[in-house]
């Protein structure tokens, strides 16, 4: 029941901004570009707060954090000021940019701002961060604590911890609704700044840096010596006031907007995926990729079963076929792994490159968007038509390994090592739409082939990177070689949650950019 509760709230703290923006987006046409925008806005004033907290702990200004910290409540006030600060001035220079555009003349657009602001940062902290550090608590839960070389302090915390999320594990939706009361906050203070961009007026700045730092002071403080419960409601109230006063401030004539038709857009979405699924059947690239991966599974085991056979018989190389040990199931799994991730890699920027450049350039895209179909859906549903291919090559080639290596082998866990293909569907996914963007930003598929390789290229180097490699895609391959192998392996629901921020960022960006493009 934990693990459904913690499951269950990481991808609240996931989807509710995302499905916030999409409600926001289709009831009032905001353009994606500025959730993007305010996805930009957060990640950059946190390049700068960062290290300005550690400049002014270095200094001794900021001070230690404890119900006994001498100076407690000025660091406690400084945080919040440093925190009001630097994500203000990001918010000011991204409505500088967007008022000189002309991308942020109305109420709703600043809305969608704070939605992409306060949204990554509930997908990173809520998301990603929650995820990893119950992940890794999950993990020892059963384990002696005295025999993991912690201090006294740290063991304390640690138990205290285990015992919340074993017999409380409801309180972890208290996280969610933390972020929910952060949303609110980060969406008001957007709406201040645009206020002050519109008015010409400054006060709005000055007020939007006054009420974050108090928020944010309030909690650091409050937490040292109150019960989560008691802070979240605290917070909720110093919140209240702004979500009100954003409620009024919304336009009557907006707030009355009838919505656009949900269910027909869905419906449209269904029909792409149907045509797209067609398409990749016709021209052979479904059969071809299904062929790939299932030769990888009958192959590998084999391959990993006879390669000292074959050593022998090769002239001159049989003196080396005593040098290789035994083979086991684990050099079979090994051997599929590594197949799929250098060859299927290449497929899937292949298959992917020419997605929607090749559309634009052939013109088949005008065509197709003269149609009652919105953009999102057209951008969509070639991301889920390609999905669904991989899913069911990706099934099948694991399958087939699973068969071979039990025949040659010993037995395996069946559920596990389907868990194991599943995450390799998720790492397809990551490169899926990272190709995707890079074939909407361009206008030739050798364009669209140039920057999916770079974007691919970028993450397999962040991902070689040890502080932020579980981020990262290549952090699910590793997690699937252990699976289906004797030994317990620990759950990475940080690797999950972080991974599926990446699908959805990749997703989001590629639609805002398609949507502001002329066909």
């Amino acid at each position: 029941m934990a693990l459904f509760f913690f499951t269950l709230a990481v991808l609240l703290m996931i989807f509710i901004p995302l499905g916030l923006a999409v409600w926001l987006r289709r009831r009032f046409e905001v353009p994606w570009i500025l959730f993007c925008l305010g996805i930009l806005t957060f990640i950059g004033s946190q390049t700068y707060h960062i290290p300005l907290n550690n400049w002014l702990t270095d200094l001794g200004v900021i001070g230690e954090i404890g119900p006994d910290a001498p100076d407690l409540l000025r660091t406690a006030v400084l945080l919040g000021l440093s925190a009001g600060l630097s994500e203000t001035i990001a918010r000011v220079l991204g409505y500088w940019f967007l008022f000189r555009g002309r991308l942020a003349d109305r109420f709703e657009d600043g809305v969608l701002v704070g939605l992409g602001h306060g949204g990554i940062e509930a997908m990173i902290i809520g998301g990603v961060f929650t995820a990893g550090s119950i992940s890794s608590l999950w993990a020892i839960r059963d384990v002696d604590l005295s025999t993991l070389g912690m201090t006294a302090a740290q063991l304390t915390a640690v138990s205290s911890q285990l015992t919340v999320l074993q017999e409380t594990p409801w309180l972890i939706f208290l996280a969610v609704f933390e972020r929910l009361i952060a949303i609110t906050l980060h969406v008001t203070l957007s709406v201040l700044v645009w206020r002050a961009f519109k008015t010409r007026q400054v006060w709005p700045v000055l007020l939007a840096v006054a009420y974050h730092a108090l928020l944010d002071s309030t909690a650091v403080y409050a937490a040292q010596f109150l019960d989560a419960i008691w802070v979240e409601l605290i917070l909720l109230a110093i919140a209240l006031p702004g979500a009100i006063w954003l409620w009024r401030q919304w336009p009557t004539a907006t707030k009355m907007q009838p919505g656009l038709g949900w269910q027909k857009e869905l419906r449209l979405l269904g029909t792409a995926v149907a045509h797209e699924l067609n398409q990749q059947w016709r021209t052979r690239r479904a059969l071809v990729m299904v062929a790939v991966f299932v030769l990888f599974g009958l192959a590998s085991p084999l391959l990993a079963k006879f390669t000292p056979e074959l050593l022998k018989s090769v002239p001159g190389a049989e003196q080396f076929a005593g040098l290789i040990p035994e083979p086991t199931a684990a050099d079979a799994v090994a051997q599929y792994i590594k197949n799929l991730t250098q060859f299927g890699f290449v497929l899937v920027i292949l298959l992917g490159m020419g997605a929607v450049a090749g559309e634009k350039d052939k013109g088949t895209a005008a065509i197709i968007l003269s149609k009652p179909l919105p953009r999102w859906a057209f951008l969509l549903s070639k991301f889920a038509a390609q999905g669904v291919v991989y899913f069911v090559a990706l099934l099948l080639g694991t399958l087939a390994t699973y068969y071979y290596t039990l025949v040659l082998f010993e037995p395996l866990a069946l559920g596990l090592f389907l868990f194991g293909g599943f995450l390799l569907w998720l790492w397809t996914l990551v490169y899926t739409a990272v190709t995707l963007l890079g074939s909407t930003i361009a206008k030739s598929i050798g364009g669209g082939a140039g920057l999916a390789l770079l974007g691919a290229v970028l993450l397999l180097i962040l991902g070689g990177i040890p502080q932020v490699a579980q981020f990262f895609p290549g952090a699910l391959v590793s997690w699937a070689a252990q699976l289906g192998l004797p030994g317990d392996v620990p759950f990475s629901g940080g690797s999950l949650a972080a991974n599926g921020v990446l699908i959805l960022v990749f997703l989001v960006t590629a639609v805002a950019l398609f949507e502001r493009q002329e066909i």
